[in-house]
């Protein structure tokens, strides 16, 4: 018989070949480990913004806006517009930052049982009302609601909470710096109408010279300009409704027409100004009235509180040491995130500094 020899491995080149099968898997599983670390890993771990040596990332900032991204869809309007909200929410951070650090100076504090409060406020707001419900049974029915809550946003327990430890401390110091606005203040009663470029702009001015001639008191001047306004003004058709009557009015709560209508002279209609809200329409302003000394409403007050805010954290930033890293490759990755988790699908806006 013929016998066929059998092949010998040679057990250095098999050995070798292990060897290179082994390498070539780790340098697999080593770019894919570096593709993870890059994309998922690192971005969230990327600084942001500095406030003195307290340091803020991009996941940070993502945890703030998807706390205000549901707080909108989970009890109230739609959220999303990235082209402010993005930028409004790097402002909050160092804001916030600023005030935890100046408001124990003001005996100004918050207690966990107040953010515990808070959060039973936000989540059931009707528990109170709970008809036929045992205190047991509520609570159950809050607990699963706030771990249902916590799922969707995507965070700890502990992050909710210093989140809205930071939310609640800023509402006590815009209190405490609002008590100096004052409860009276110059007002006046204000009217509006809105047109376009192409429209009749000399026929309504005419028109309304002609209505205000014989006005002699506040009243008989509202009544001839909501004529005209009912004629020609492309405002919203509630504001049409009520003749352009825009109610009365301190400094600061417009205040980028402050300038154009608060020293109009009574009855006289003012210059056209462009809608800084809508660049294609163009604004007339009309004071009916005046008063030097006039109580403020609490919603005017409350305006001219958060106003009093701002000013004093625009005086306070400047004794803190702020650093910012922020570009339109971070806003993209911003969007994206909370693309993931809206209930909307995100769309850039073009109001971004950014030109997208």
């Amino acid at each position: 018989r013929l016998r066929i020899p059998r092949r010998q491995t040679d057990p250095k080149k098999q050995r070798l070949a292990i060897a290179l099968i082994g390498i070539f898997l780790l340098v697999v599983i080593g770019i894919l480990v570096a593709g993870y670390v890059i994309i998922f890993v690192l971005p969230p771990r990327q600084l942001v913004v500095r406030v003195d040596d307290v340091k803020y990332t991009r996941g940070d900032l993502v945890k703030l806006l998807r706390l205000r991204q549901f707080g909108s869809e989970y009890m109230g309007p739609e959220f999303y517009s990235p082209g402010t909200d993005i930028f409004q929410a790097l402002q909050v951070v160092v804001e916030n930052e600023i005030i935890a650090k100046s408001a124990p100076k003001f005996g100004i504090t918050v207690s966990s049982q107040e953010v515990d409060t808070e959060i039973r406020r936000l989540l059931m707001p009707n528990a109170n009302e709970s008809a036929g419900k045992s205190p047991e049974q509520i609570e159950r029915e809050f607990r699963e609601r706030y771990r249902s809550y916590l799922n969707a946003i995507q965070l700890s327990r502990n992050e909710h909470h210093d989140l809205i430890h930071k939310t609640l401390l800023r509402e006590k110091l815009r209190q405490f710096i609002g008590e100096r606005v004052p409860a009276v203040a110059e007002q006046v009663h204000f009217h509006r109408i809105a047109m376009w470029p192409g429209d009749e702009i000399d026929i309504m001015q005419i028109k309304y010279k002609d209505a205000v001639a014989d006005a002699i008191t506040p009243e008989d001047i509202q009544g001839a300009f909501k004529e005209i306004v009912r004629e020609f003004s492309r405002d919203i058709p509630e504001l049409v409704r009520r003749g352009g009557d825009m109610g009365w009015v301190p400094k600061r709560i417009y205040e980028d027409y402050d300038h154009r209508f608060f020293d109009l002279e009574i009855g006289k209609l003012s210059e056209p100004t462009d809608n800084v809200n809508n660049p294609r329409e163009i604004l007339f302003f009309l004071v009916s009235d005046r008063a030097l000394a006039r109580e403020l409403d609490s919603e005017l007050r409350d305006i001219l509180k958060t106003r009093a805010l701002q000013d004093w954290l625009n005086e306070e930033r400047d004794n803190y040491d702020v650093f910012s890293d922020f570009n339109s490759e971070i806003y993209s990755w911003l969007v994206v995130q909370l693309g993931l988790t809206s209930k909307l699908t995100p769309t850039p806006q073009p109001s971004s500094p950014f030109g997208f």
